[in-house]
């Protein structure tokens, strides 16, 4: 990862950081925590026209909860849920709402979530489909020319 260059995950596609060669990059989720994530592109392959993407596979382990204080404030969380003894477990047990396992993963709530994200994404997708080919029928073309201003030119 030698390429260090910042940029905003919403401004970046996948699919074009794999045409320009990348295939190993670290996301960073949640500036504040720093959960930093290595991503590693193992490979590649056509989808299926059919299936609305993304879509969850499998997966290992609950995510930390939001706003827990980045690993530090994970690793005391954990500590905390797990020892009875521990003087913040009380604490911890009702913040949280219950008890917690890492090892226990929801994987029909993180499918459904996923699933709507893919949802949302395709509903995008026909949209923007429908206004081009609309605009097209219609002979509608929209061009935005930007002119510079001189100095002291008046709008």
């Amino acid at each position: 990862m030698a390429d260090q260059e910042l940029t905003a995950a919403k401004n970046v596609k996948l699919g074009t950081l794999i045409e320009r060669g990348v295939r190993d990059l670290i996301y960073t989720y949640d500036m504040g925590d720093n959960w930093e994530h290595c991503v590693f592109v193992e490979a590649v392959r056509s989808g299926d026209a059919d299936t609305k993407y993304p879509r969850f596979i499998d997966g290992a382990r609950r995510c930390p909860p939001e706003d827990i204080g980045g690993a530090p404030g994970y690793e005391n969380f954990l500590d905390a849920m797990a020892n009875p003894n521990h003087e913040e477990h009380a604490d911890v047990i009702e913040w949280y709402g219950g008890p917690y396992d890492r090892d226990d993963i929801d994987e029909l709530i993180t499918k459904r979530r996923v699933a709507a994200i893919a949802i949302r994404r395709a509903a995008g997708k026909a949209s923007y489909a429908k206004r081009r080919a609309w605009s097209e029928r219609c002979g509608l073309q929209t061009t935005l020319t930007l002119w510079p201003r001189r100095p002291g030119e008046k709008r």
